[in-house]
């Protein structure tokens, strides 16, 4: 058993951009790890790595997608001394998440930052402000299966379990340098919120809210900073 708290945060809209993409801004229906770390640590006030983080769980819901134009404006500067200048102008489509509704499960030790967030919340781009709608002790139990959705699996469950899911490449989490690089990045399949998949023998990865009966995959510190648990 784990003890937790349950962070519950809502927002209007969500995006999180796929990567790579070029031409046509769509978003995942899950944030990936690297964004709940910066979660964390607008939360805290501070720069929060995964060796800080014994383990975290989520799942992100949300009701429907929806389509925008935005506009990209390109400028140029020829030197650092130079002001910058406007080169060209793009109308993209982009895609984001209504009505978003992310669970997130923390140690309590996380308990203080989250009822009292330093900075704001963001669930993708600056537009996507989010709340903090409760926070609740509760306990996590492990389980070797369960139906999931909303969730990131790695590949590895995937192609055990044979779950209908969305494969990308995603970063587990960023350094903190003024050029972040990624610490490291992973396949993962992700499993949207309208289109639940049952995992069975989840040799750990998997625990239980007694209270909601959600079930979600849990990520532990050293399979985040190694691909080991």
């Amino acid at each position: 058993m784990l003890e937790a708290i349950r962070i519950t945060i809502s927002a209007y809209t969500a995006s999180f951009r796929v990567p790579h993409f070029v031409g046509h801004q769509l978003t995942l229906t899950v944030p990936p790890l690297s964004t709940i770390y910066g979660l964390i640590s607008a939360a805290a006030g501070r720069w929060v790595s995964p060796e800080e983080v014994e383990w975290l769980a989520y799942r992100c819901e949300y009701e429907s997608k929806a389509m925008d134009t935005e506009a990209i404006l390109t400028v140029e500067r020829p030197s650092p001394s130079d002001f910058a200048r406007f080169v060209t102008r793009n109308v993209l489509p982009r895609e984001f998440l209504i009505m978003p509704y992310l669970t997130l499960y923390l140690p309590p030790d996380w308990e203080n930052a989250f009822r009292r967030p330093r900075y704001t919340l963001l669930l993708g781009r600056t537009q996507d402000v989010a709340t903090v709608e409760e926070v609740k002790h509760i306990s996590l139990y492990p389980v070797q299966d369960g139906v999931v959705s909303g969730v990131l699996l790695p590949i590895e469950l995937v192609a055990k379990e044979n779950v209908s899911a969305w494969l990308q490449n995603l970063p587990v989490a960023f350094t903190d340098e003024p050029i972040r690089c990624p610490v490291r990045t992973h396949i993962f399949g992700i499993v949207d919120a309208h289109r639940p998949g049952e995992v069975r023998e989840a040799n750990g990865w998997l625990v239980v809210d007694t209270e909601s009966n959600v079930v979600v995959p849990i990520f532990r510190k050293e399979w985040v900073l190694h691909g080991t648990t």
